[in-house]
């Protein structure tokens, strides 16, 4: 396979005009319609601290916009609270999940929220995947996974008990999609796992190195796996990860791609690097933060996280 350009540019933005802001996830529809969520804390029309964090953040290809999207104060009752996101995914503009930093997520269609849904179980909403609105998983805390149907949900029993940081699928086979979720926590011990969810939402696993932690996964096809968490990886014989060494050992929280010779990844000190099918090159320009998530489309790739109590959003595009 032929070697993509590392060429970039980029430019960043910070959001947060008192308290403590973050950014925790992003989805891009295209270069003008990219969502953003977290809990972000400005100043009201008057220039006075404003309590109640915006949740959402959207670019229009001209600036940014703050939202609240909003969910059940309590499940089963009707008020509603605008509460930090955690997770988001887009299927298209009409179809946007978002996951609040608890057990509700909400659908938005345009800039229109149309949907909100308690699942019937305790779970933080770490991220969200799925192949349709009626196809869709969200993985959490503890070793929670669930699956949603469009109608109702299915606990789906991982077999650990410690955080599932991401999903990544695709739907390669008509009858058996590939599913990998990363499961390990950031700080305190326990498994580190990567977790195959079959077309029955039953769980296996594959191998990884025990030793190390891992919060992402990220593929396009079963031949070749990328990994990162405690370093980055990557795996070509189905069998073996590959430690890629000329990367420094920096803690990296998210990996994605458009293709096996064209991806991100992400994580502590700002740091961000692509992968070209042949080489690595990494970005300290671009932004010192903690990113905490990313996505990669159409040669835009979009990073969030914080810094010093700012959300922050990087923007990186091919030139």
């Amino acid at each position: 396979m032929d070697t993509t350009s590392h060429n970039f540019s980029w430019q960043s933005w910070t959001f947060g005009e008192h308290s403590s802001s973050v950014l925790r996830d992003v989805a891009i529809i295209d270069e003008n319609n990219i969502w953003v969520v977290g809990e972000i804390y400005q100043y009201d029309s008057l220039g006075q601290l404003d309590p109640t964090a915006y949740n959402v953040v959207h670019w229009d290809g001209i600036e940014w916009k703050f939202y609240r999207i909003m969910f059940y104060t309590i499940c089963g009752q009707q008020s509603r609270t605008p509460y930090p996101a955690s997770a988001i995914f887009a299927f298209n503009e009409s179809e946007v999940w978002i996951g609040m930093d608890g057990r509700q997520i909400a659908r938005i269609n345009g800039i229109i929220q149309v949907e909100t849904i308690c699942p019937p179980f305790s779970m933080i909403i770490n991220k969200i995947w799925g192949t349709s609105s009626n196809d869709l998983y969200i993985v959490g805390y503890n070793g929670n996974i669930a699956y949603y149907n469009g109608s109702s949900w299915q606990k789906v029993e991982s077999g650990t008990d410690v955080d599932v940081q991401d999903i990544w699928g695709i739907a390669n086979k008509p009858l058996e999609p590939l599913i990998l979720c990363a499961a390990s926590n950031v700080l305190e011990p326990g498994d580190h796992t990567i977790l195959s969810i079959n077309i029955n939402n039953k769980i296996d696993t594959i191998g990884w190195k025990s030793d190390r932690r891992i919060n992402s996964t990220w593929f396009k096809g079963d031949s070749k796996l990328f990994a990162c968490g405690a370093g980055v990886f990557i795996r070509n014989d189905g069998i073996n990860w590959e430690e890629q060494t000329k990367l420094p050992l920096t803690y990296t929280r998210r990996i994605r791609g458009t293709d096996n010779n064209d991806v991100f990844v992400a994580g502590d000190f700002g740091f961000v690097a692509h992968y070209n099918g042949s080489s690595w090159k990494e970005y300290p320009g671009a932004n010192v933060a903690l990113f905490y998530s990313l996505d990669y489309k159409n040669e835009i790739m979009v990073a969030v996280g914080e810094r010093n109590g700012k959300g922050v959003v990087l923007i990186m595009q091919r030139e």
